[in-house]
């Protein structure tokens, strides 16, 4: 675990990511100097900005030289030969990744709630951390994207509980021992990094073994891969799912799009929910909540508020604007299943057309998943498609071109920029169209130029207003 005593400064290598900047703003508040570098201009690093913290414009040297930390923490998307780790390296400043400080953050908390899992890892965190607040708990969060409900990604609240995001990638949750896990499912990602399937449910396995000596694991009883690991877990669990586990549901209505629904447990009605957000997904995620929730000690009455009084979080579904009566949304989606996810919610909804703008995300996921990707947008009605967002990769291994990707697809179109995008949609849009902004690079600033440059957020209003009643 990291020693903090003697630490003064610290440095972020990739300081806008969703849980680097919460916990630069963490670091921030206990009187840490913080300080980072981020290859682009974002909201985050303007908050960041905002709250006295300095955020660097690009990776240099003189950066990480000119801050002079007594610890660097980076991202696990940076690269081996990024100058400033090369840097620190060189010159025996300790580097750390970030889950590395996460979990010792979370080890001066008396209950931790760790939520993993392929997909769903953002809504079902911040679900709970609704329940907590509904139930006047006072709870701490660190979730990877913004909650609506609080307008943060954090929450400092009391010692007693923690709800975080509990990360995959590179197995870096190997550094979180929470007393609550929670293992929403398991589908192929990050298969650069895993190669083989037997890897990544390897890597999963491991991660659940960490949960604490009489915790709890919360797994989905109706997901294969989740099913293939829990056998061997020998501590306690209990599981969920829409039709089997110990937290089922029955009485489910979907009006308009929107959820409302009886959850059971142990076939006995345990509380009533309607949702606020979208999607029969969400339906999944809100018994995963639901189940931590009253394994954490909340009654059933305020997890069934807490999950009612969800606002949803950003870059879930979220409408922009709309244009010539066509709604604009935005969504983090970035693999084929939670794309499947997405356009489903969106026939709930009843629009008339799908148009999916999709910004492909890394060269090695749009070369490694090409056909599970061009199978499902092929489901749509129209794909408009820029360029491929690298994060931290470059070409020279991999040669794939978003153009590439437009050749498969009968109903695509290739667009330079945003800004082609933006023209493009108000040329296409009719009353009953939804145009959805999809990946998990700045895809979310070609959905803000549509609003900036032709926007009306008229049907948004509407939209919400109608729920509330």
């Amino acid at each position: 675990m990291l020693d903090l005593q003697k630490v003064k400064s610290i440095y972020f290598i990739g300081i806008g990511g969703s849980s680097m900047n919460s916990l630069a703003q963490i670091m921030k508040n206990h009187g840490f100097i913080v300080g980072g570098s981020d290859m682009q201009k974002s909201h985050a690093s303007e908050l960041l900005e905002k709250k006295g913290i300095h955020v660097f414009i690009g990776h240099h040297e003189e950066n990480i030289k000119n801050f002079n930390p007594d610890i660097v923490v980076m991202t696990d998307a940076v690269l081996p030969e990024n100058p400033e780790l090369l840097y620190a390296k060189k010159n025996k400043i300790p580097v750390y990744r970030r889950a590395e400080l996460l979990g010792t953050i979370l080890e001066g908390y008396k209950m931790t709630i760790g939520v993993a899992g392929t997909h769903g890892k953002t809504t079902t965190s911040s679900m709970i951390t609704s329940i907590f607040l509904s139930a006047n708990k006072n709870p701490s969060a660190v979730i990877g994207g913004q909650m609506n409900r609080t307008g943060t990604s954090f929450i400092e609240g009391s010692r007693d509980i923690c709800i975080f995001e509990s990360c995959e990638f590179k197995c870096s949750f190997y550094n979180f021992f929470p007393v609550i896990s929670v293992l929403l499912n398991i589908a192929k990602d990050h298969m650069e990094f895993f190669k083989t399937e037997e890897n990544l449910l390897d890597c999963f396995e491991k991660y659940l073994h960490n949960t604490k000596t009489g915790g709890t694991v919360v797994y989905n009883a109706e997901d294969e891969n989740s099913l293939k690991i829990i056998s061997g877990y020998p501590g306690k669990k209990i599981s969920f799912g829409m039709n089997r586990g110990d937290f089922t549901l029955e009485n489910a209505v979907l009006t308009g799009g929107f959820p409302e629904f009886d959850i059971m447990r142990n076939e006995k009605l345990f509380c009533h929910v309607k949702l606020l957000v979208p999607g029969r997904h969400n339906v999944k995620n809100a018994l995963a909540a639901a189940a931590a929730a009253y394994i954490a000690g909340i009654s059933a009455e305020d997890i069934g508020k807490g999950l009612s009084e969800y606002k949803g979080a950003k870059r879930r579904f979220e409408y922009h604007c709309a244009v010539n009566g066509a709604v604009v949304a935005d969504d983090y989606a970035h693999h084929p299943d939670a794309y499947k996810v997405t356009f489903n919610t969106a026939r709930d909804l009843g629009f008339k057309r799908i148009i999916a703008i999709h910004q492909p995300h890394t060269y090695s996921r749009t070369k490694m998943m090409m056909k599970e990707f061009t199978d499902v947008l092929k489901t749509v009605d129209k794909v408009l498609i820029p360029p491929i967002y690298p994060a931290r990769e470059t070409n020279d291994e991999y040669n794939i071109y978003a153009e590439d990707v437009v050749k498969r697809l009968p109903n695509a179109e290739y667009m330079h920029d945003f800004n082609e995008v933006a023209d493009r949609v108000k040329e296409l849009a009719r009353p009953g169209d939804l145009f959805i902004t999809l990946g998990c690079g700045d895809i979310y600033k070609a959905a803000e130029l549509i609003a900036e440059k032709y926007g009306d957020d008229s049907l948004t209003i509407k939209k919400t207003e109608e729920r509330k009643k």
